[in-house]
């Protein structure tokens, strides 16, 4: 069985967020080295790279202080030359999202140490938060990583624990957008997190509804469109916070 190493990178630390990371620790096989980095200040990439440089197993997950494993085996993450991600239960609509159609997630990621060696850490320029993860996806495609989703492995992401708690998280936000345009020449486009089948005037938005298209469907960004309708099995997903939505 492969090796694997748990990065957090913690912060703010108050006591919903001191709780979360708790249940985050403890959701993982207890065979897992555990790494946890406190944000002093210094921004989440560059706490995430000193976890990284600790960490000693074949695969590296890079976790958000506030999710939890909910399901499956994590080790089903650990696949060779492949970064990958979990099915992410959000908790609370509208935190977090998946940022590249196969399936990434910044909140939780794995990757194989010989990915991490070709392809570096996370770019510190993205000072305190944001677009860090979207860099990370665009150096993997020129290096040719393909990423993936596993759906059998499930995560609750709590959301809004960090980054949203601070006034000028939104001048971060536009600020490494602006880096991130400097450095690629483009930017990434609205997320189409809406999804029909043809012909249907219902909207799905999670991605565990049984009326989920898996095959020719359309695609859209919020506002749901005009004459079209929320799923009523979505809406009930996320009213018992069993919605994965990214």
């Amino acid at each position: 069985m492969p090796t694997l190493s748990v990065v957090v990178a913690h912060w703010p630390l108050d006591e919903e967020t001191n709780a979360a990371l708790g249940r985050c620790i403890a959701s993982f096989p207890p065979e897992c080295e555990r790494i946890v980095v406190v944000n002093d200040g210094t921004g989440y990439g560059r706490n995430v790279n000193v976890g990284l440089r600790l960490a000693s197993g074949d695969y590296i997950a890079v976790v958000n202080n506030d999710c939890r494993l909910d399901g499956g085996d994590v080790y089903d993450l650990c696949v060779p030359e492949t970064v990958t991600s979990p099915l992410v239960i959000g908790e609370r609509q509208g935190y977090g999202e998946s940022i590249e159609p196969g399936g990434f997630h910044g909140c939780f990621w794995v990757v194989p140490r010989p990915v991490l060696d070709r392809v570096g850490g996370l770019d510190e320029r993205f000072e305190h938060a944001y677009w860090e993860d979207d860099d990370l996806l665009a150096r993997l495609a020129v290096a040719g990583v393909p990423t993936r989703q596993v759906l059998s492995v499930r995560v609750r992401h709590v959301g809004g624990l960090t980054t949203t708690k601070v006034p000028e998280h939104r001048d971060w936000l536009e600020r490494n957008e602006r880096v991130f345009e400097e450095k690629w020449g483009w930017v990434t486009p609205p997320l189409a997190r809406y999804r029909r089948a043809p012909g249907s005037s219902s909207w799905h938005f999670c991605q565990n509804c049984p009326g989920w298209p898996s095959g020719d469907h359309e695609d859209a960004p919020p506002p749901i469109p005009a004459g079209g309708t929320e799923c009523a099995a979505c809406a009930s997903l996320r009213d018992c916070e069993e919605c994965a939505f990214y």
